[in-house]
């Protein structure tokens, strides 16, 4: 499959929707319709799989408009400041939202976040070790979110039995498998 060409359909602040042109390997045509984010740069986003010294995972609870719910999810953020590498957004984003300052970022995997709709990719860190310092007044985004953190050994049965009106995004447990097989990360349940 190739795609032919690329036709902007709607742009707004935050959204581009893109109608993409593309011929299969048998010679049929058809059209894609894609969203991606306006203002971002390298792949568009990083996550951070933050571990305490006390060896609490952190997660956030976000409120997210589509789902109308929370979800509970990692530490993320757009990579939305040019020149600005995919480690340093990803440091600077644990802090603005969680008050965590990472020393030591671990390079885990790039991954598509919904390949049937976007292009996006998210750069997931490992981030060993963190220490709460204080959030940062730097933090702009207008939908706050609530940090929890839980015990490695609990964390299992606290993503099994999430609180009323919140959803899990399915990235939480597999990467948390991918970390457990590579060996970074051990003794949740």
């Amino acid at each position: 499959m190739r795609v032919k060409r690329r036709e902007p359909a709607f742009e707004g602040d935050h959204l581009r929707l893109v109608r993409k042109h593309f011929e299969t390997d048998s010679g049929q045509e058809g059209v894609w319709e894609t969203v991606e984010m306006v203002n971002t740069y390298e792949r568009g986003a990083v996550v951070i799989i933050a571990l305490t010294k006390q060896r609490e995972v952190i997660l956030e609870r976000n409120w997210r408009v589509p789902l109308e719910c929370g979800v509970i999810q990692f530490p993320a953020g757009l990579t939305d400041r040019k020149g600005e590498s995919e480690e340093e957004t990803a440091r600077r984003e644990l802090l603005e939202e969680t008050g965590y300052l990472a020393k030591e970022l671990i390079p885990i995997a790039a991954l598509p976040l919904v390949p049937e709709l976007s292009p996006i990719e998210a750069v997931h860190f490992f981030a060993p070790d963190v220490e709460f310092v204080g959030k940062s007044s730097e933090d702009t985004d207008p939908i706050k979110s609530e940090v929890i953190t839980v015990p490695l050994e609990r964390l299992g049965h606290f993503l099994m039995n999430l609180p009323e009106n919140t959803r899990l995004d399915l990235r939480v447990p597999g990467i948390l498998w991918l970390l457990e097989r590579g060996a970074l990360l051990s003794g949740g349940g």
